[in-house]
């Protein structure tokens, strides 16, 4: 297959390929952190519209004209996708309902649609309908959804105590891009001649959108933050291998002094743990915990002390360890080594492992591990009698 390659077409396809490896490692990585699926699907949706780009710049399309109107425009999920991103990340109790999504549903169908009729029909359809009125309604309709969603997700980033800086610079900048982007058809038919290609905003910064978005997922999972410092913990030595969550108490005994705990917060965050299993990132702080569970930072941190008598660094720790120590025992120690096994439990240094199993348990991994096997039951002990 012939194709022309000039350095757009080139950067285009740089873009394509980082767009879909991205998307889809956040999609299906492990463990997945807040608001990765919807940024994974946004960056799929970027992504795909950018091949379009690419098909009709290297001539694909023009060589290949039965690819004509294949389904590669999801532009209205961009906002709705966008505002689901910002409100996890931002730990927000509402979910956006199935209803945001039909106008993209429609916008799929229609493409599907037109993608299976006769090259005729489709140039009729071209000529006659969509390039005279249904692109536009196509591009105007994104604009003014993005922009809604846009503005609702800079309320929820402006009402956060601790709005990073660039997500909303981030915010403002797409806001001022499509607010451009709006003027494309009126600059197109003030200064182009007619018969002349239309100029799209979108063509030239959407694969740049794409790639930032891609590269800036990859860095964020990529770098690891330096791990607090522990609090001072028992260095009482111990074989207990049962998961952190059987070890950590309820809530404060009733009549002890200190704050009231409210269950419905103290469930919030050993749920986010336990079956979340968000100990498990390594980048997890008390105020991306707190973005999780819809609470502020000065809350969690007050649950956690109240209701489980520890600091947040001893319980996150606690978890960690505990999966360790279970799967030290287990087969997974046949097949991993001790460092694996602790940088998957959410551990981001050999260091700082080997520190807290010895506070711990007093007793290093092998030495762990040499104590507390015999007394466990599985294929390498013999059962007795």
């Amino acid at each position: 297959m012939f194709v022309h390659l000039d350095l757009v077409v080139v950067f285009q396809l740089f873009c394509i390929v980082q767009g879909l490896t991205t998307g889809v490692y956040l999609l299906v990585a492990r463990p997945r952190r807040a608001g990765s699926r919807w940024l994974g699907l946004l960056l799929l949706g970027l992504t795909l519209q950018v091949v379009d780009y690419f098909l009709s710049q290297s001539g694909v399309y023009y060589r290949h004209r039965w690819l004509y109107f294949t389904p590669l425009f999801f532009s209205w999920s961009f906002g709705p996708l966008l505002l689901a991103y910002v409100r996890e990340v931002y730990g927000s109790a509402r979910r956006l309902s199935w209803r945001h999504f039909v106008p993209v549903a429609g916008q799929a169908l229609f493409y599907g649609i037109i993608s299976l009729q006769s090259f005729n029909a489709k140039t009729w359809f071209w000529l006659n309908v969509h390039k005279p009125m249904t692109r536009y309604v196509e591009h105007y309709g994104a604009i003014v959804s993005v922009l809604s969603y846009l503005f609702v997700a800079l309320r929820v980033v402006g009402r956060h105590e601790r709005r990073p800086r660039w997500l909303w610079a981030v915010l403002l900048g797409l806001g001022v891009f499509y607010g451009a982007a709006a003027l494309d058809p009126l600059v197109n038919a003030a200064y182009l001649p007619a018969g002349a290609p239309k100029f799209y905003l979108t063509t030239v910064a959407l694969p740049v959108l794409a790639y930032a978005v891609a590269l800036g997922s990859w860095l964020s999972r990529g770098v690891t933050r330096p791990a607090p410092a522990p609090e001072p913990a028992s260095t009482t030595p111990t074989t207990d291998s049962a998961p952190a969550s059987a070890s950590l108490p309820a809530q404060r005994p009733a009549g002890s002094p200190g704050p009231v705990v409210d269950p419905d917060h103290l469930a919030r965050v050993v749920q986010a743990l336990d079956e979340e299993q968000l100990y498990r990132d390594p980048d997890l702080t008390l105020d991306s915990l707190a973005r999780h569970v819809g609470l502020s930072a000065n809350v969690v941190s007050q649950t956690i002390n109240a209701g489980l008598q520890q600091s947040f660094h001893d319980v996150v720790n606690g978890y960690r360890l505990a999966e360790v120590k279970q799967r030290l025992l287990g087969p997974d120690a046949r097949r991993l080594t001790v460092l694996a096994l602790a940088l998957e439990a959410g551990f981001n240094s050999k260091t700082t492992f080997n520190r807290v199993f010895k506070e711990k348990t007093g007793l290093t991994p092998k030495e762990y591990q040499k104590k507390s096997q015999p007394t466990r039951w599985d294929d390498s002990v013999p059962s007795p009698g």
